[in-house]
């Protein structure tokens, strides 16, 4: 059976995995969608770390619009769908999405405070701040966030960027897939090193 955008779902359940396995996010959760034409996503399915600690292929990525109706796969959506679709829906400028747990940036997240940037490597994307709480998986939560992003586009034209979700993890976007995985390891970058430099 033929798969539509293998090659996109390929690369989203690699990247899911690799992720996972630089403690990026957790069996907690974390998911991610990517815009792959117009009115057309790739989102991974709901449970991915729980249960399979996100080993995944190109069969378990579901294909929806932006009205998240599944157009191909057989899994559940992801409970935060309605936050990635909302985003690639209404900001061109992002492509993909990624809400993970990062292991050093999950303690900003828990203690509600931004991230300050002491890398050359968030320059461009200045501190990380935090987007306005809402409960999880709620639409109240992806309009919050969707509010975070909106007014960004110039800056997105130029870089990646990611918000807080406090208590809950971080929502990281780009142009591609490939910079919104660079967002978010280099945000926890400096997550690891506001940490540590107080102890040097």
């Amino acid at each position: 059976m033929s798969i539509s955008y293998y090659d996109e779902r390929k690369n989203l359940a690699k990247t899911m995995k690799l992720l996972f396995d630089r403690k990026l996010t957790n069996a907690a959760g974390g998911n991610a969608a990517v815009r792959v034409d117009e009115n057309r996503i790739i989102v991974t399915p709901s449970m991915m770390s729980e249960h399979k600690h996100c080993e995944i292929g190109p069969e378990d990525i579901l294909l929806c619009d932006y009205d998240l109706n599944i157009i191909e796969g057989t899994g559940v959506l992801s409970r935060e769908c309605r936050m990635h679709a909302k985003l690639l829906k209404n900001i061109p400028e992002i492509n993909a999405v990624i809400h993970a747990h990062p292991e050093y940036t999950m303690v900003f997240v828990s203690a509600v405070k931004p991230i300050p940037s002491v890398t050359e490597a968030t320059q461009k994307m200045g501190d990380c701040q935090l987007i306005e709480q809402a409960k999880a998986y709620s639409q109240d939560l992806a309009d919050h966030v969707y509010d975070f992003f909106k007014d960004k586009r110039e800056l997105l034209k130029k870089t990646g960027l990611c918000g807080l979700l406090p208590y809950h993890g971080t929502v990281a976007v780009g142009k591609s897939l490939e910079q919104a995985f660079s967002v978010v390891e280099r945000i926890e970058c400096d997550a690891k090193c506001n940490i540590f430099r107080k102890l040097i």
